[in-house]
């Protein structure tokens, strides 16, 4: 498993993460890859953003941050 496997595999497995967004264990994905296909926003959300600090060409955070909370408002709709 890479490492940004195991680090998006630790967030999605937060107790806060779990309370909080109730996904059953079986949606939760094993590969940044997966979760970047999820159903869940949250999941989706986390991969995306492991996926591009992860990256060796990582944009910036202000960069990052407009993605995110642009396919966070595109997912609310």
């Amino acid at each position: 498993m890479a490492r940004k496997d195991k680090i998006f595999k630790s967030f999605l497995q937060h107790e806060i993460i779990v309370e909080k967004y109730e996904i059953n264990e079986n949606d939760i994905p094993d590969r940044v890859s997966e979760g970047l296909n999820s159903k869940h926003p949250i999941v989706k959300a986390i991969a995306l953003i492991v996926d591009k600090t992860e990256d060796y060409n990582a944009p910036s955070d202000k960069a990052l941050y407009s993605q995110i909370t642009q396919f966070l408002n595109e997912s609310a709709v």
